[in-house]
């Protein structure tokens, strides 16, 4: 499928993740450092038709603003903006190539600096609301928990199954995780791409999710244990939860809908997560109320450091708007890996 439809280099409340699941798919990492979003969107962009003009396939990968970087499937190959890696990742490293040192002459580094400084505080800052936005999420999805219905949630699960599933086919399938969201300064932002070519989509309306990560996860099994192939959209903000899934070759999927998650579906109809919970869920509301409230003021307060680091963002992209060719760049980080 279309790398187009996942997001890379996504914000979590525990740092930054690559959007790569599964290790063996990356053999070699070599990243840039430094310079501005906009100039590492041009480098990726000029390391991308040159790899074109010597017929190696590539894909370029986007996060929600500005290229992530390039993959070489076959070669097993991953050059990415050091800024979307996590510390692992960074010391398994190849090379890092750092634009600010080999453009050193070419720019105000006092300037430069302050703005890395100002950038980085906002980012942090960021991460901490994220950290307690998750926190209480997690909260809120146990206080729910407690009062599920399991009978109703399997009856449900095994029917949905029996009207959109098919035969079993005599092997286990395949999952792929992927983000189909990410956390941006305007707010979550949703790629609903995927879901285009599924016919048929069972929206849960689930405030917390509560019941609808257990109705994914019971729909993924049934599809997995049938020999169908799945691929598992993750939460961005934990990155562990399966928020919704698409079986492709059923043209079927599974969808959250809660606070930053809404799909008004042609191909299916809602089905809201109150029919599934006992009468113990009337004496927890005003709690799941009140955590809630809180989950969306915390992401606001993320939201806004976003912001912030956005602009100083621009202002970097000013500081390094003086550096127009990089083909010496490009030439010699193509002939490094």
């Amino acid at each position: 499928m279309d790398n187009g439809c996942f997001y890379f280099g996504v914000q979590t409340a525990y740092g930054v993740h690559s959007g790569f699941f599964d290790s063996k798919k990356v053999g070699k990492v070599y990243t840039l450092s430094g310079g501005s979003a906009e100039l590492k969107t041009k480098i990726f962009l000029a390391i991308s038709d040159e790899l074109d003009k010597r017929r190696i396939e590539n894909d370029m990968l986007f996060s929600s603003d500005s290229c992530f970087g390039i993959l070489c499937r076959d070669e097993k190959i991953l050059l990415a903006d050091s800024g979307f890696l996590s510390e692992e990742q960074l010391e398994a490293a190849e090379e890092i190539f750092d634009i600010n040192k080999i453009l050193k002459d070419d720019f105000s580094h006092e300037l430069l600096t302050a703005c890395e400084n100002e950038r980085r505080k906002s980012m942090e800052r960021c991460r901490r609301f994220l950290t307690a936005a998750a926190g209480i999420r997690s909260d809120a999805f146990r206080l729910d928990s407690k009062s599920l219905d399991a009978g109703k949630i399997i009856t449900y699960t095994s029917r949905l199954w029996a009207k959109y599933g098919a035969k079993m086919r005599g092997r286990v399938g395949a999952e792929r995780k992927v983000f189909v969201s990410c956390i941006t300064a305007d707010g979550v932002e949703l790629n609903l791409k995927i879901f285009d070519e599924c016919e048929r989509i069972a929206v849960i309306v689930d405030r917390s999710g509560a019941v609808a990560s257990v109705i994914v996860d019971r729909i993924r099994r049934y599809a997995l244990s049938s020999g169908y192939d799945v691929i598992s959209c993750v939460c961005s903000l934990d990155r562990k939860t399966v928020e919704h899934i698409i079986i492709p070759e059923l043209r079927f999927g599974v969808f959250s809908s809660k606070r930053y998650h809404k799909l008004s579906p042609k191909q299916g109809r809602k089905v809201f997560a109150a029919r599934f919970h006992t009468r113990e869920a009337e004496f927890v509301k005003n709690r799941l109320n009140f955590s809630l409230k809180a989950y969306s003021s915390l992401m606001n307060e993320a939201f806004d450091s976003l912001r912030t680091a956005r602009e100083r963002g621009r202002e970097l992209n000013k500081i390094f708007s003086v550096v127009t060719d990089v083909s010496p760049l490009v030439n010699t980080i193509i002939s490094r890996i």
